[in-house]
């Protein structure tokens, strides 16, 4: 669990990735895409089309 703040706003993850460093990360979501997690394939995807919509 990893906890900011912003201002009055109190943000609370409970994902692991949160206590990662950048490599351990990079190395998570690349298992995870040979794997095919749906859930991040669907993250990409919605990532990718609001790349587009702003062009």
């Amino acid at each position: 669990m990893k906890e900011y703040r912003f201002g009055n706003s109190k943000v609370i993850i409970h994902s692991p990735l949160a206590l990662m460093n950048k490599e351990e990360q990079k190395e998570w979501y690349k298992q995870e895409w040979e794997k095919g997690n749906p859930i991040l394939k669907t993250i990409v995807e919605a990532a990718v089309s609001c790349e587009r919509d702003t062009m």
